[in-house]
Formats: structure tokens, C-alpha cells, sequence
């Protein structure tokens, strides 16, 4: 007997060897198996109920398999493998999720129904969750689960997704397995078209088409204003005022509801959406960035956002680097939302802050992996993923999360940010975040309310500086901002500047917007055009060619002929500059010259002597600079001609009477002339006497 047991022991160690490598080979073995998917076969999870399973539930797996190709599938069969152990590290949910080799351990299989081509058939694979042998005392947390479709030759499709389990949903179980909850905040941006500065209506055009019902401005806040209400959105107001004001009835609509329904989910952005990068970088000032976010010479006068919006946040584009918090800062954003460059402490969440000019600025660092699953399951630009398979994944991830923060507090604060131009369907992205919400371990939250949230303990880092080949070059930057400065100093000329600015600023900070980043060559151009528009303006005033001028008097008044293009009167003052001290310049007169006429302006001059001077003239706007190109004539001074010319005409004058003078005294002795005697000698009597009365002596006669 002895000897028996002697040898029976071993026996009884190999048998238990041989069941622990039955049990452990698939999970080593199995791993090793390569997915070979079939071109013309397609497998898609559509449910998996429930979302969340305790020792009580049974697991159930719908398969959709569809046959493109032209021949028949035939002896195919679907297995349901699950993990025992718990996945803990999100680089575990990453990698299960994306390999495209691996199976758990097979708990059931399911032979399927010959598929004929074009066809399509449908499998639920269901498991008792007891046959896993997890009790209540198994770990709370996601399982790696596989679905493997075979034949009897190959594998012809692997697919990746996970097994909730909550040991508390037991009937009997008294215990609470989540931990404390992931504050879930999702954000998406509504912005606009780049701005062409050649066809400006383009832009009303396109609001209006993404307005449209089922459109991406449409879709983005029907996701917003739902049931579920899982949406945050952050506007750019420049989209809302064109849909406002526009002549579409749908994009008026739009824009009615966006104002009066998109609540405390909605932050707006810097107006235009500008890339704020690129203006850090630039060295631009800080109440320059002030004036382009704050975008009065684009919206409307009267256009205010609406009362619940939450505040202004800045989103820039790439990396985050500290030249662009500064800019954030100065742009008034009181939060800063960045995908890249910004680094928090290691601990889970989102939130954090930075140190910027003003104090901390609260930042918020999109989780990555959410963000990216969102995006390619629920949104309507390309094909929408497989909404169960997606929930199990954001389950997966959050539960990681959730269990790394047990020990916390609050709720971690998780934000998942959609690209520029996403939107999303609208049916898909409902589901996905409703059974998100469904859970114990995720709370959804505004984008607005999770920052109010952020704490300043918890600094973030950013780099000193990363400047991309994306972003507009600085010497363009500075160009742009300088023209814009230029063009509003001209435009003191009216009365109204603003009347002269607002296209020309439009045009001009159009080529700063994050959406020229991907089209360089167009924004190069709209950048030409930009400049040239702003030198059209500011060529409206003129001054007219006149002939050389002479001044033969001691002072005088010189006019000054200006004329104006512009579509508005203009106020200006007209300066003259000798370069001879021998003219002075008196008076700098202020004139006003009506739209599309010219005037005269006339400047008091007095001569100190004479010789040629030449005058440059300055016509200047109220702000002082100068509104017209650089012209000049010449004036030729001969202050004593006048002075001459007169004693010229007195001395010709005198000259003329004296000659009339010697004329009349020469005319007085003439031989010719008769005298008394010679009068009294012809007289011939005739009788009688004649009285001849008394004459007044002749000039004639008192010169003799």
C-alpha cells in the first residue's frame, strides 16, 4: 500500500498539473492566433446586454455578420471568450481594444447558418455570468471579452471588447463595487469657414448651408439640447451673428435657438476664432489681441450673446506653449482648453491651471482616448463605429479611471474634446453617452461647470515655446495688425470711423483664423488681397496737381485743392511745409470735404523775401497722420514786386498829367490864336449897340 500511494501521488500531481494547463493554454496559447478577416465577410457587435452584469446575470452578445462576397459561407461558428482577470491600466482597455490578434478564454460557441451572398444574419451568444465562477468577492472592474467567427479552416474574424462586471448588482449583495464617479464633460466647437476676403459672401453662404436641418451646425445643437444633454458646445459668436442676420430662413432659425436654448452648455470663443498661437508668436500686444478676440469690427453693433452663455475660453490649435497662455490671457479667455503641451501632475482628471499675467488661468486637458473614440464613433463625417462595442470601451476606460481615483474626494474631472468641424450623429452619440450616464461611476457635466471646478493647486506646465510650420508667419502677423492700426487712424476722417474700418478689419484678421491653418496657399492669398483692400481706403483722399505758383506780395492766401473718393465726408487738416525760411506759413485750416467732391482749403502764407520755395503739403486726420500720398509744388516769392509795381504806376500816373499839363501851356501860345485888338479893329458898326454880358476868363486865358 505504501508503494501504491508512492506512486499514486504523482499520479494524482500530474493530473492536476494537466488541468491547470488546460485551463491556463488558452490564455497563453490562444493569443497567438491571427485574425484573418475575410474581405468579403463583415462582423459587426450590434448589443450587448446588459451594459453592466453581476453573479446573477447572464451576458448577452448580438453578432451581425454580413456575406459581401458572390460565394456562400458555409459551417461558420461564433465563440464568446472572457477573461477572468480585471483589467486595471488603460494602457491594458488601449491595447485589447486595437490588437487585432488575441482571444480570451472560449466559454461558449454557436454554430451559425449558412450565408449566402448579399445576405446578412444575426446571433445572440448568451453566458451565464456564474459559469465565470466570479463571485461577490471578485475584483469590481471591465474583463477583456473576444468574439472569434471561424470555419473549419481559418479565422476569419476577431473582434475586441469588454465584460463589465459589478459584484454589487447581486440581489443578495449588499456591496457596492463602483468607486467614486468620473465628472464626464463633452466639447465640441462650432466655428466657421474661413473668411475669403475675395468673396465675402461665401461665408454668409456656408453659415447658412451648415444651418441647414441636418447639417453640422443643426446636428451639433440637437446633440446639445437633447434628452440626454451630454454636449457642451464653445461658439465662435462670429457664426451665431451671420446666421442671425441672415436672409436664410433656416440659418435665422438656427441662430434664434442657439440664443435662446443653448443654455449654460454653451462658452464662447474669441470672435473669428483666431489662432492665438500664431499672434503670440508674433510678439503682438496685448490690447491688439484684446481688440481681434473681442471682434467689434465684426459683429453687429447691437450684438450681444446670450445671457446664460458661459464665459470666453480659448482653444488654440496645437501646441500649447507659454507665449500662447499669455496670448489666451489677453484675449480675456478665463479658461484655456488645450490638446497638446500642456502637462498636469500624475493623477487622473483634466483640470488644472497655469500661471498666466492676470493669475492662474483654470485649464483643461482632454483626455485623449475619449476624445478620439467619440470622434470616430459618433461622428456623422465618416462611418459611425459600433455603438455597443463603443459603450463597453468608454466603460472600460472611465471604470480604469474611476478605480485610480478612489481614494479621492469629489468626482474626477474628465473633459473629451471633438475636432474643429465635427458633428456628430445625433441618434449614435445620444446612445453612447446615455448608457455612459447610466453607470454609477460617470456623472456628465457642462464644459462650463467643470472648470468653475478646477482647482489653482494643481499646476499644469506648458513649454517655453513650440512654434509650427501651420501658423502664419510673424512678418505677416505684424503686417496685418499694422495695416488694421494704420486704417483706424485714417478713419478719423469720418465722423463715423467705423464706417470705414469694419470691412477692412474683417478682411484683415481674417488670415489669423485656426481655420486658414490648412490651406497656406489660400490664406497667403487672402493675405495679398487683405492689404490691398486696406491701401484702396486709404487712397480716397488725394491732393490735386497745380501749376507753379508766384507770389509777387508780401502775404497772401494759397488754396489747396483736396479731393475725396471716399463714400463718407471727410474732416481733415491741411498743413503746408516750406523748405525756405524766407515763406511762413500762418494757418493750418481744417476743412470739410463731402463724399466724392473736392474742396479748397486756404492757407495764409507771408513773404520775408524773395526767391523760389518749394512746399510739401500734409493732409492729416483728426488722429494726426497723414491721409493722403506725399505731394508738392513750387511757389516762385517776389515780395517787392508789389511795392515796385505800384511806384511804377504812381510815376506813370504823375508822368501822364504832367504831359497833359505841358500840352495845355503849349496850346496857350500858339501864333494862331486872336487877340482883343485884332477883335475890336474888325468890329463893324450896324447902328445899333449890342450888350454882351460878362464872361468868365478861360484856362487858356489864366495860363497867359
Amino acid at each position: 500500500m505504501i508503494h501504491s500511494r508512492t506512486r499514486g501521488a504523482p499520479s494524482r500531481a500530474l493530473l492536476l498539473l494537466l488541468s491547470t494547463l488546460l485551463l491556463v493554454a488558452p490564455l497563453v496559447l490562444l493569443p497567438t492566433v491571427p485574425a484573418s478577416a475575410h474581405e468579403d465577410l463583415t462582423t459587426e457587435i450590434v448589443a450587448i446586454s446588459p451594459t453592466v452584469v453581476g453573479p446573477d446575470d447572464t451576458q448577452e452578445v448580438t453578432l451581425r455578420v454580413t456575406n459581401d462576397g458572390d460565394s456562400a459561407f458555409t459551417g461558420l461558428t461564433a465563440e464568446l471568450g472572457v477573461g477572468w482577470r480585471p483589467v486595471t491600466t488603460r494602457t491594458e482597455v488601449a491595447s485589447w481594444s486595437t490588437a487585432e490578434t488575441g482571444l480570451a478564454a472560449t466559454q461558449l460557441r454557436e454554430q451559425l447558418d449558412p450565408l449566402p451572398p448579399g445576405e446578412s444574419l444575426e446571433v445572440t451568444l448568451t453566458l451565464d455570468v456564474e459559469d465565470l465562477l466570479l463571485g461577490e468577492n471578485a475584483p469590481w472592474g471591465p474583463r477583456q471579452m473576444s468574439i472569434r467567427l471561424h470555419d473549419a479552416r481559418t479565422t476569419l474574424e476577431t473582434l475586441h471588447t469588454f465584460m463589465m462586471y459589478d459584484p454589487g448588482r447581486g440581489a443578495s449583495s449588499a456591496r457596492q463595487g463602483a468607486p467614486a464617479p468620473v465628472a464626464l464633460s463633452v466639447a465640441a466647437p462650432v466655428t466657421g469657414p474661413a473668411f475669403d476676403p475675395a468673396a465675402p459672401e461665401d461665408y454668409a453662404d456656408a453659415v447658412a448651408a451648415w444651418s441647414a436641418p441636418g447639417a453640422p451646425y443643426d446636428e451639433l445643437l440637437a446633440a446639445a439640447t437633447s434628452e440626454v444633454g451630454a454636449l457642451s458646445l464653445a461658439v465662435d459668436p462670429a457664426v451665431v451673428a451671420t446666421a442671425e442676420r441672415s436672409v436664410d430662413e433656416d440659418a435665422a432659425r438656427w441662430a434664434d435657438r442657439m440664443l435662446r436654448e443653448g443654455g449654460p452648455g454653451v462658452v464662447t470663443l474669441p470672435v473669428g476664432d483666431p489662432d492665438l498661437a500664431a499672434l503670440a508668436h508674433a510678439d503682438v500686444d496685448a490690447p491688439d489681441i484684446a481688440r481681434i478676440a473681442g471682434g467689434r469690427e465684426v459683429l453687429p453693433e447691437d450684438w450681444e450673446a446670450a445671457d446664460d452663455w458661459g464665459p470666453r475660453i480659448a482653444w488654440p490649435a496645437g501646441v500649447v506653449d507659454a507665449p500662447t497662455v499669455a496670448a489666451a490671457d489677453a484675449a480675456g479667455a478665463r479658461a484655456l482648453l488645450g490638446t497638446e503641451g500642456i502637462a498636469l501632475p500624475e493623477a487622473p482628471g483634466s483640470l488644472g491651471s497655469v500661471a498666466s499675467g492676470s493669475g492662474p488661468l483654470r485649464v483643461a486637458v482632454p483626455d485623449a482616448t475619449i476624445s478620439a473614440v467619440l470622434d470616430d464613433a459618433t461622428g456623422s463625417g465618416g462611418a459611425v463605429s459600433e455603438p455597443a462595442a463603443t459603450v463597453q470601451r468608454l466603460l472600460a476606460d472611465t471604470a480604469v479611471l474611476a478605480a485610480d481615483a478612489a481614494e479621492a474626494a469629489a468626482a474626477t474631472p474628465v473633459v473629451a474634446a471633438l475636432p474643429r468641424g465635427w458633428s456628430p450623429d445625433v441618434a449614435t452619440f445620444d446612445a453612447v453617452l446615455g448608457a455612459l450616464a447610466a453607470q454609477s461611476w460617470v456623472e456628465l457635466t457642462d464644459l462650463d461647470e467643470a472648470l468653475a471646478s478646477a482647482g489653482d493647486d494643481r499646476s499644469a506646465r506648458v513649454a517655453e515655446e513650440a512654434v509650427t510650420d501651420a501658423e502664419l508667419s510673424p512678418g505677416s502677423v505684424r503686417g496685418l495688425i499694422s495695416t488694421s492700426e494704420d486704417v483706424a487712424a485714417f478713419a478719423t476722417v469720418a465722423a463715423d470711423p467705423g464706417t470705414l474700418t469694419a470691412g477692412v478689419d474683417r478682411d484683415l484678421f481674417a488670415p489669423l483664423s485656426i481655420a486658414y491653418r490648412d490651406t497656406p496657399e489660400a490664406r497667403a492669398g487672402a493675405v495679398e488681397l487683405a492689404q490691398a483692400n486696406a491701401a484702396q481706403v486709404r487712397s480716397g483722399i488725394s491732393v490735386l496737381d497745380r501749376a507753379d505758383v508766384l507770389l509777387i506780395s508780401d502775404a497772401g492766401d494759397l488754396p489747396v485743392r483736396i479731393r475725396n473718393d471716399l463714400p463718407v465726408d471727410t474732416r481733415v487738416t491741411v498743413r503746408l511745409r516750406p523748405d525756405d525760411p524766407r515763406l511762413v506759413v500762418e494757418t493750418v485750416p481744417e476743412i470739410v470735404v463731402p463724399a466724392g467732391t473736392s474742396r479748397d482749403a486756404q492757407v495764409r502764407v507771408r513773404a520775408i523775401g524773395s526767391g523760389d520755395v518749394t512746399l510739401a503739403v500734409e493732409v492729416l486726420a483728426p488722429s494726426g497722420v497723414e491721409v493722403a500720398p506725399p505731394t508738392e509744388f513750387a511757389l516762385r516769392v517776389r515780395a517787392g514786386w508789389e511795392t515796385v509795381g505800384t511806384a511804377v504806376m504812381a510815376a506813370g500816373i504823375g508822368l501822364l498829367f504832367l504831359t497833359g499839363i505841358w500840352r495845355t501851356v503849349r496850346r496857350g501860345r500858339s501864333d494862331r490864336r486872336t487877340t482883343g485888338e485884332q477883335v475890336a479893329e474888325s468890329a463893324v458898326p450896324t447902328g445899333r449897340t449890342t450888350t454882351v454880358p460878362p464872361q468868365a476868363p478861360s484856362p487858356e486865358d489864366t495860363a497867359s
